[in-house]
């Protein structure tokens, strides 16, 4: 056997690359052609501690307690989805795929469009507080606020606003009066005792949309009007997007690709001015999502109804809830809440059962109403400011 020979059996084959390894490279080739997201969610202000990037114009006005913001950017092109060995779709039989799949049915049985997207929500969330008054007394309320969203399909449709440079594709902004009420009866009795103080006496901030403190991984579904205009119809080529636009921040796979989807893509169900079709594709593709489980539960406004749910376990939070409630009649969704199972170190004291974010759905519909009729009267005439 000659030397050449005698080296070769020596050493192994070279081993391919894993498909992990070969998706990530994927996906830095995609980023790098189609460049960074440059455009924030649209219903959001930016804050400090979010990792991503604002890039996009954004125009934000505080006017006396009431905000709103204006935008207008666009994210770069949709890219093919291609299907994702780190999260392919599957098919799931259970009993929370056919609630899903119902509500799609119903869905696609009531489709409307119209000129502009209008929502209204009430965010909120629970804090343990101090009471102002008795020493080592505490007790648990929920701070709340009403938000609204009113978006069009361009900047043409939704028209100029006044003071406005450029035009706008949307507009959001906040009632000025900030809830609190108290979690449960018992808390009630020590808060009355307390002298029922508010939000900013006992320290409170607004309760924020994003629930940021939850998100372990994965980009916020920022994309711009024109974006969402064209996302996919189609299940299995929508997850596959959604997925890729989740990790072209920072390029690393999804640890758990079905909770992310569960935790972002219901965004797409109310928040998002997007098509029917889109929104049909959205609940098939939560219909396949693994450990998700059907409930009956109750909303913050005290609302029972049917809905899905699927848990997350952090260190930092313990174990929490994800419920979403939806009308299978209409197809609808009506509330989200994220329900303490057991609290973590940055929620300690937080009973089991508590809502420690939540939003209810008052209105998400297209309409062909009169842009400025929707808008708040202190947007539109600076001398009318609450």
């Amino acid at each position: 056997m000659d030397d050449l020979t005698l080296i070769q059996h020596l050493h192994s084959a070279e081993r391919p690359p894993s498909l992990v390894t070969a998706e990530a490279a994927r996906r830095r080739l995609v980023a790098e052609a189609t460049g960074r997201r440059r455009h924030r969610r649209i219903a959001s202000l930016p804050r400090p501690n979010r990792t991503t990037t604002l890039i996009a114009a954004a125009t934000a006005c505080i006017l006396a307690g009431g905000t709103w913001t204006a935008y207008r950017g666009e994210s770069p092109p949709l890219v093919e989805a291609r299907p994702s060995p780190l999260g392919p779709l599957v098919d799931q039989n259970g009993p929370a795929s056919t609630f899903l799949l119902a509500a799609a049915d119903a869905k696609t049985r009531r489709l409307s469009n119209g000129r502009l997207w209008y929502v209204h929500r009430v965010v909120g969330e629970s804090a343990v507080v101090s009471s102002t008054r008795h020493h080592g007394v505490h007790y648990t309320v929920q701070i709340t606020k009403d938000t609204y969203d009113l978006s069009a399909k361009s900047a043409k449709e939704f028209g100029p606003l006044r003071g406005e440079k450029s035009p706008s594709t949307g507009l959001s902004w906040d009632d000025p009066h900030v809830g609190i009420r108290p979690a449960t009866p018992a808390d009630g009795r020590a808060w009355k005792a307390d002298h029922q103080p508010g939000a900013s006496r006992l320290g409170l901030k607004s309760p924020d949309v994003e629930h940021a403190p939850f998100r372990q991984e994965g980009a916020e579904l920022d994309f711009g009007a024109a974006t969402a205009r064209r996302l996919p119809t189609d299940p299995s080529k929508l997850r596959a997007w959604l997925l890729d636009y989740a990790t072209r921040p920072d390029h690393k796979a999804l640890r758990d690709p079905d909770l992310y989807l569960f935790q972002n893509a219901p965004a797409l169900l109310a928040d998002r001015a997007v098509s029917d079709r889109v929104r049909i594709a959205t609940y098939r593709m939560l219909a396949r999502l693994r450990n998700a489980k059907t409930i009956n539960a109750e909303d913050a406004a005290g609302q029972r109804g049917q809905g899905v749910a699927m848990r997350q376990t952090t260190r930092d939070y313990g174990t929490i809830e994800w419920q979403l409630l939806i009308d299978p009649a209409t197809g609808r969704l009506t509330a989200s809440q994220a329900i303490v199972v057991t609290h973590g170190p940055k929620n300690a004291g937080m009973r089991p059962g508590t809502r420690q974010y939540f939003e209810i759905v008052k209105a998400a519909d297209w309409t062909n109403a009169p842009r400025d009729s929707l808008l708040p009267k202190w947007i539109l005439d600076p001398t009318q400011r609450p």
